[in-house]
């Protein structure tokens, strides 16, 4: 399922329909690419569906890489 980062705002928000798929994501993230500095997964009460933050530089790349995987 896809998911959508608005890389605009301060923190990265990354949200998605399937809140199992942004836990899968947050483990990846945090195992492959060191991100620890980030929120829990919380339901998005303005779009639905689910978010997280993440509060430290994360390269768009790496996102793309979870999904192509």
């Amino acid at each position: 399922m896809p998911v959508r980062i608005d890389w605009d705002r301060q923190p990265v928000s990354i949200h998605s329909e399937d809140k199992n798929e942004l836990e899968e994501l947050i483990l990846f993230l945090k195992h492959k690419h060191s991100i620890k500095k980030r929120s829990i997964v919380m339901e998005d009460r303005e779009s639905g569906g689910f978010l997280f933050f993440i509060y430290q530089p994360c390269d768009p790349r790496w996102i793309m890489e979870f999904y192509q995987r």
